[in-house]
């Protein structure tokens, strides 16, 4: 009996995500608004303006070269909106609420820097996207607007689509909040974020393969078999066969050392009553058992009676 392993290896990518919002200026083009950070681990908060349209710049990449391929973003959900203060105490929230899918204007591959060829996603981004208004009213000062971004990303190889879960901070302001005065003209441009970064590990496991090669490896407990009704009740056996095996070998072998113990016991042999001749060509049947293998590296089946 063979006993085959198979060894399955999980694959592990780190994937960058890149979160940008846009707003429709008075021209009427899409800029990315401001992301300001608080601290260095303050993943930061979108300054929006009041009712201005606004649609979300999504970026996915890694560095895992060509084992794995992108192909498109296929959902975009927003939920889960909450308002918290400055102290992170949730002030009111949204959560019971089912999430809301924003639509896909575009999804397109990125020519690459490396081998990796990231995948970038235009999704439009509704303020009724909840019964709370939330994003309809201006942000109390000190307060955050907090959603869950949820995003299914196709690859190829990979036989379902990738969630990849973040959230994202947003404050609210009047519509003038933001726009330079005079005084703009003799101060210094500093550069400014407009965007935030989510990362993560994503672990993907090998499919069963379905060849004849891996037929081993399938379960029909659930599968009708043609002609399966010719076994009745008849089922195969499935780990217990080797653990009666097992158990089979181990009894033999207490038995063998147990024959071997009392033949010790009793000390040299005796000579019988009988001729010599009997005796020698018994003594040498007896040395001949003696120098056999007692356990056999093949099965077999042994019928043995006990007498007393």
């Amino acid at each position: 009996m063979h006993l085959v392993l198979c060894l399955i290896v999980d694959e592990r990518h780190d994937i960058l995500a890149r979160v940008e919002v846009q707003e429709m200026t008075p021209s009427g083009k899409y800029e990315a608004v401001e992301c300001r950070r608080t601290s260095d681990i303050d993943s930061g908060v979108f300054l929006l303006r009041l009712g201005v349209q606004r649609r979300l710049r999504l970026t996915f990449s890694h560095n895992s070269g060509n084992q794995l391929k992108f192909v498109r973003v296929a959902d975009v959900k927003v939920g889960s909106i909450r308002e918290i203060d400055a102290r992170g105490k949730l002030l009111a929230s949204s959560s019971g609420q089912k999430s809301s899918s924003m639509r896909v204007l575009s999804s397109k591959l990125i020519k690459p820097r490396h081998e990796s060829k990231p995948v970038e996603a235009l999704t439009t981004f509704e303020t009724t996207i909840s019964d709370e208004d939330f994003m309809d009213r201006k942000t109390p000062p000190g307060n955050r607007i907090v959603l869950s971004l949820t995003t299914a990303i196709e690859c190829e190889r990979v036989t379902e689509s990738i969630p990849l879960s973040m959230d994202v901070a947003f404050e609210v302001h009047s519509r003038t909040h933001g726009d330079p005065g005079w005084l703009a003209m003799f101060t210094p441009v500093k550069p400014i974020a407009t965007a935030t970064y989510g990362l993560f590990e994503l672990v993907l496991t090998p499919a069963a393969q379905s060849g004849r090669r891996n037929l081993w490896k399938r379960t029909s407990a659930q599968v009708y078999i043609r002609g399966e009704e010719i076994l009745r009740s008849w089922k195969p056996r499935g780990i217990s066969l080797l653990e009666d095996y097992r158990a089979f070998q181990k009894a033999i072998d207490h038995r063998v050392d147990l024959e071997i113990a009392k033949c010790l016991a009793k000390g040299t042999f005796e000579q019988r009553e009988g001729s010599e001749e009997e005796y020698n060509t018994l003594l040498e049947y007896c040395i001949t058992l003696w120098k056999r293998k007692s356990r056999d590296s093949k099965p077999s089946v042994l019928s043995v009676s006990q007498t007393y």
